[in-house]
């Protein structure tokens, strides 16, 4: 395997730096701003988990930051409608704030010729990371086995592997291919959810979700977690290894769900400094640690230099891979 897509982790650092304009420290409120609501743009629809994360945030920001915010959901094209409105159609003075998930808003712009660029939108707050985790039926004869074991056995019998094409679902178990000099079968599916109904079923031998389309299951005793990515064990899965500790570099937030705030380029440096220095003490409150939780949702917040390091480093280790997969010219 190529070494670059292995350094993928480490690119673009001094560049994220070179993006970080806003100053986390304590900011006071500009005498011009807010003089009305500020509106949190979902580009999915209601329900789904960065809906969860919009409105759940927005009822403690009121309280906390004394201002009024509306969430707006403006769906179409799997975000694509959204997020090109963010980037072409916003008004640069922090009425409009993007509550974004990484890497769909990057595959946008590196799979489907998106008519917009990364620098279009400006992260000033992560919120949340959700690792993926690869996971097998518990009861299969896989199910019995370890990580190493299931490659063992797959370089004998391919597995079956569920996936969303062209999304993180199958990037994951692509890079478990590459790193591990392994082949699998991919199986195509509408989205993550239905991959684990399939192996649920049977119908496939493993698949790469999130923790909140499978917990029950694991609970439950019908699939058994391998691996997740990321830095750091899962918070409900702390006996589940990273792929990182098993060969597999799949460390920093490329090969998962990264929650961010964005503005629109051009927003005055006041307003940038006191969304993102509110939104970040909001998110590190203990009462959005509780009302998280409630939802389901696991809290990382980050500041605006944080978020933007992380915002260009995963897409640079996105785009090293798709390249060295051959579904983009670098």
């Amino acid at each position: 395997m190529k070494k670059n897509i292995l350094r993928g982790l480490g690119l673009a650092l001094a560049t994220a730096a070179s993006l970080a304009t806003v100053s986390v420290n304590a900011q006071e409120k500009p005498a011009d701003f807010p003089q009305r609501p500020i509106s949190l743009v979902v580009v999915y629809p209601a329900g789904g988990a960065v809906d969860v994360t919009a409105r759940t945030f927005a009822k403690l920001a009121e309280e906390q930051m004394g201002i009024d915010i509306r969430v707006e959901n403006r769906v179409g094209g799997a975000g694509m409608v959204g997020h090109t409105s963010l980037a072409k159609n916003t008004d640069p003075d922090g009425y409009t704030v993007g509550v974004l998930a990484n890497p769909f808003l990057y595959t946008d712009i590196l799979l489907k010729n998106a008519p917009f660029e990364l620098d279009e939108f400006t992260p000033i707050n992560e919120i949340s990371f959700d690792p993926m985790v690869w996971v097998v039926n518990a009861k299969s004869d896989v199910g019995k086995m370890s990580f190493d074991e299931i490659i063992a056995h797959a370089k004998e019998t391919p597995l079956q592997v569920g996936m969303n094409p062209n999304s993180v679902f199958l990037f994951v178990s692509e890079f478990i291919e590459r790193s591990k000099d392994v082949e699998f079968n991919f199986i195509p599916f509408d989205g993550g959810k239905q991959g684990v109904v399939a192996l649920l079923a049977g119908d496939v031998d493993a698949t790469a979700s999130f923790y909140s389309e499978i917990g029950q299951y694991v609970d439950s005793g019908d699939l058994k977690p391998v691996a997740v990515t990321g830095d750091k064990r899962h918070p409900m899965l702390p006996d589940t290894p990273t792929l990182s500790e098993l060969g597999v570099p799949a460390g920093g937030q490329a090969w998962g769900a990264t929650r961010i705030f964005t503005l629109p380029a051009g927003v005055p440096d006041d307003r940038k400094a006191y969304l993102a220095d509110g939104f970040l003490k909001v998110l590190e409150s203990d009462e959005a640690q509780k009302a998280f939780a409630e939802a389901g949702l696991t809290l990382t917040p980050a500041g605006p230099e944080a978020a933007q390091e992380q915002y260009q480093q995963s897409f640079e280790t996105l785009k090293t891979f798709l390249a060295e997969t051959g579904r983009i010219q670098e």
